[in-house]
């Protein structure tokens, strides 16, 4: 408690209640300035040691497909309400009987490749056409991901379109370099052996 007090002084303090195995679920959302906002799916970042994200898996297959959708969904929902712009990520506590909003980062995260990768929309170049005043959809990536024309410029309908579905299935995973004599100290150095298992 102590330590979250001073991380930012004077910052109010929330309490949660304790989720049991529960996944880490996020939906990674895009929203331009003309109101738009849609999900790119989302991710199962579940993997994770001293707050690091060490595996991260797209489309999310630990939920069911009903659940992810109502995710996304509120996802999206979100971002309209706060007239939010830009690529973001809106994450989620979810076990069986209970699914938690934890928080929102209003940025692009280390795992966008992996979101790249099941949809084929190139979340920079997006985030550059969003700053550009661009609607998404008049992006190509976004047209491609809706089933539409690169090149059109036609409106498409989001909330009542459905995107094509995930091209394949992605797993990212982080390697990380500690040193296990020093208290698993992180460290950098040479890379003499590296065993999978």
């Amino acid at each position: 408690y102590n330590q979250v007090c001073n991380e930012v002084g004077g910052s109010p303090v929330f309490l949660q209640k304790i989720s049991q195995n529960s996944r880490h679920l996020e939906v990674q959302v895009i929203a331009d300035v003309h109101g738009n906002a849609i999900s790119l799916y989302g991710r199962d970042c579940s993997v994770q040691r001293r707050h690091q994200k060490i595996i991260e898996e797209g489309p999310v297959a630990v939920a069911p497909r009903s659940t992810v959708e109502e995710l996304e969904q509120g996802a999206v929902r979100l971002a309209k309400k706060v007239g939010y712009r830009g690529a973001g990520t809106v994450e989620y506590l979810y076990n069986e009987t209970e699914t938690t909003f934890l928080e929102v980062n209003p940025r692009l995260q280390v795992e966008h490749p992996v979101t790249e990768s099941i949809t084929g929309v190139n979340i920079p170049s997006i985030q550059l056409m969003i700053a550009m005043g661009i609607p998404l959809h008049a992006m190509p990536d976004i047209r491609r991901f809706y089933g539409e024309d690169p090149n059109g410029t036609a409106p498409i309908d989001f909330d009542n379109r459905r995107p094509n579905p995930p091209r394949g299935h992605c797993v990212a995973v982080r390697i990380t370099a500690e040193d296990v004599t020093s208290g698993f100290r992180p460290t950098s150095g040479s890379l003499r052996e590296l065993t999978f298992r």
